[in-house]
C-alpha cells in the first residue's frame, strides 16, 4: 500500500475524506498514516516532567504608589563593636552608687552643719575640691586662694548652680591622709550632689581622695561614670597670669559639653 501523499494527508486532517476520495479510500489512507503519526503523538503525549520542570506563574504585583520610596537596608552592628555615643555626657542616673558613701544621717556633726550652712544646688554639674577648701568654707579662708578661685569661676561665665564646692577635710579634723573617714565623707557629699564632673586641684587633694597617681595636673579621666579633671593647686595658678590662663582655657573646653547639656535639659 502506497503511503498517503502529503496532499491527501492534509485532506484527511481537514476531515474531507468522504468528499474527495470516498470512505473506503479514506480508511486505507488513515491506516497507512497511523505508523508515521504514532511517534509524533507519543511525543505530544509525553509527561510534562520530561520537558523539564514547569515554572510557577508569577503572582500579579500591585503597582507601587508614586510617592513610595525604596527603603535603605540597615546594616547590622558588629558583635564586638559598641554603638556610637553622643558627645553629651551621660545623665546622673548612669553613675553607680559609691560604696564609700554614707547617708547624711550618719555624717559627723561638723559635716552635717556644713551641709545645712547654705542651700546646695539641686543639680550641680561640677564639684570642686582642693587642699584648704574646708578652711575657706569654715571661716579660715586664705585670701589669695579665695581670689584665684573666684576669678576662675567668673571667667567661666557659667549659669548659677553649675558649680559647688565640697571639701575632703575640715578644720580641727585629723589629717585626711591618715583618716579613713575623710575620703568617705567627701564621696558621701558627691553621692548626695550627683555631679557629672569632679574638679580636683593639686596632687595633695588627688592623693587624699584615693584617685590614680597618673592623674597629673592638666589630665582628665572618666572614673565611675564621672569625668575627673586635675589642675594645679590654686596658689600655683596665682603665681602668674599665663599659668592661670592655660588652666582656665583647659577647664572651659572640658566643661563646655556639660554646661551645654545642662542648658538644654
Amino acid at each position: 500500500m502506497k503511503p498517503a501523499a502529503p496532499l491527501a494527508r492534509a485532506w484527511l486532517n481537514a476531515g474531507l475524506e468522504s468528499l474527495l476520495v470516498g470512505e473506503a479510500r479514506a480508511a486505507e489512507l488513515r491506516r497507512a498514516e497511523a505508523p508515521a503519526a504514532a511517534p509524533e503523538k507519543a511525543r505530544a503525549s509525553a509527561p510534562r516532567e520530561e520537558r523539564g520542570p514547569a515554572r510557577a506563574p508569577r503572582a500579579p504585583q500591585a503597582p507601587a504608589p508614586r510617592d513610595a520610596r525604596p527603603s535603605r537596608p540597615v546594616a547590622p552592628e558588629s558583635a564586638g563593636r559598641p554603638a556610637a555615643t553622643s558627645a553629651v555626657p551621660s545623665p546622673e542616673s548612669a553613675v553607680p552608687a559609691d560604696p564609700r558613701a554614707l547617708p547624711p544621717a550618719a555624717w559627723p556633726p561638723a559635716w552635717q552643719a556644713l551641709r545645712k550652712r547654705r542651700p546646695l544646688p539641686p543639680r550641680p554639674m561640677v564639684v570642686w575640691s582642693y587642699a584648704g577648701l574646708g578652711d575657706d568654707l569654715m571661716g579660715q579662708a586664705d585670701p589669695v586662694r579665695q581670689q584665684i578661685i573666684a576669678r576662675m569661676i567668673t571667667a567661666l561665665q557659667h549659669p548659677g548652680g553649675t558649680h559647688v564646692f565640697w571639701p575632703y577635710a575640715l578644720p580641727d579634723a585629723p589629717d585626711p591622709q591618715n583618716d579613713d573617714s575623710a575620703p568617705s565623707l567627701f564621696w558621701s557629699g558627691v553621692a548626695l550632689l550627683k555631679p557629672r564632673a569632679l574638679l580636683v586641684f593639686g596632687r595633695e587633694a588627688r592623693d587624699a581622695l584615693g584617685l590614680p597617681a597618673h592623674l597629673e595636673p592638666y589630665c582628665q579621666e572618666r572614673i565611675d561614670a564621672r569625668q575627673v579633671i586635675v589642675l594645679p593647686p590654686p596658689l600655683a595658678l596665682a603665681d602668674n597670669d599665663e599659668t592661670f590662663r592655660r588652666a582656665q582655657v583647659f577647664l572651659a573646653r572640658l566643661l563646655r559639653p556639660y554646661v551645654r547639656s545642662a542648658g538644654t535639659a
